[in-house]
């Protein structure tokens, strides 16, 4: 692979999250018959160490949205890259994904991207293949914990039967092959999250705990959408706050997005009882305005619950 497809590769990467981020920086062997882990979102987040909870998480099921864009490609446009990056790197580079990465979206049961540095795919990867696809352009492979790992220009790759990691840059720790000890699903906040926005999401963002930027009192929130048995989709923001007041506070900053005339016009926000109120919001997705995923894109809900300080 050329220097020039893998900043390409790089760049589509880094862009499927940098929305996200945008709002927050500113304010601060062979094939296998192994199967991945139960799907589901806490499933995903019990793959992900807790010392990444701080970062924000993209997650796709991958089985689910590739249906989804198959029924309806319009709506579910912006999810079309299936949570996979190199996807689009493959394409760019005007390759059928299996020849370029070992592997394709079929195979592949779920996504997570953290931040703009790492990616943790789950499926049924054959890693004879994976290994055999990226030596073939020039990566290098070494073994790291009795796993291949592959290497090139400071991105890393690793993959089991069942788990394909990646971490574009240096700095960036290469998501686990097993799921940790110590996962962010273990995490009350997380947690409260992911049973507000249910298991059965697929696709969600969640926009890092307790980061800097965050209004008074907000630990984590996130948005996660869902379909009907009808094929309607439906997304809802959840946020999880320390206290009754922080609560009114992010209810305070959502509502003017809820106005006459404004795209959420209508919504309802609700407020949660006890010591970790939970604040939430829910609407439809259309076309017109308000595309599944489409909150990465336009920042419209997340800059409200961030402040520059």
């Amino acid at each position: 692979m050329g220097t020039n497809r893998r900043r390409a590769g790089r760049a589509v990467s880094a862009a499927v999250v940098s929305a996200v981020l945008v709002a927050v920086t500113a304010a601060c062997g062979g094939d296998s018959e192994d199967t991945a882990p139960a799907g589901g979102l806490t499933a995903a987040l019990g793959g992900i160490p807790q010392d990444r909870g701080g970062q924000p998480l993209v997650y796709t099921d991958v089985p689910e949205v590739r249906r989804l864009t198959e029924r309806d490609p319009e709506l579910y446009a912006v999810l079309s890259g299936f949570g996979i990056p190199e996807l689009a790197q493959a394409d760019y580079a005007g390759e059928p994904a299996r020849a370029a990465l070992g592997f394709d979206e079929t195979v592949v049961d779920s996504s997570v991207q953290i931040g703009a540095d790492a990616v943790r795919l789950t499926g049924r990867f054959d890693v004879d293949a994976v290994t055999g696809a990226m030596k073939e352009r020039g990566w290098t492979e070494t073994e790291s914990k009795g796993a291949p790992l592959l290497t090139q220009d400071g991105t890393r790759i690793t993959v089991s039967p069942s788990v394909r990691s990646l971490a574009h840059t240096r700095d960036a720790a290469l998501p686990p092959l097993t799921d940790p000890e110590t996962s962010i699903a273990s995490d009350t906040a997380f947690r409260a999250v992911a049973d507000c926005l249910g298991d059965d999401t697929y696709h969600a963002t969640l926009y890092g705990k307790d980061r800097e930027g965050h209004l008074p009192g907000l630990t984590l929130f996130g948005i996660g959408a869902r379909a009907g048995d009808d094929g309607t989709s439906t997304e809802r923001l959840c946020a999880v706050t320390r206290s009754a007041e922080a609560a009114r506070t992010v209810a305070d900053a959502l509502r003017p997005a809820t106005a006459a005339g404004e795209r959420f016009a209508g919504v309802r926000i609700e407020v949660g009882e006890g010591a970790a109120p939970v604040v939430t919001m829910e609407w439809d997705n259309s076309v017109a305005e308000l595309r599944p995923g489409s909150q990465n894109q336009t920042g419209q809900l997340p800059q409200l619950l961030i402040t520059l300080r």
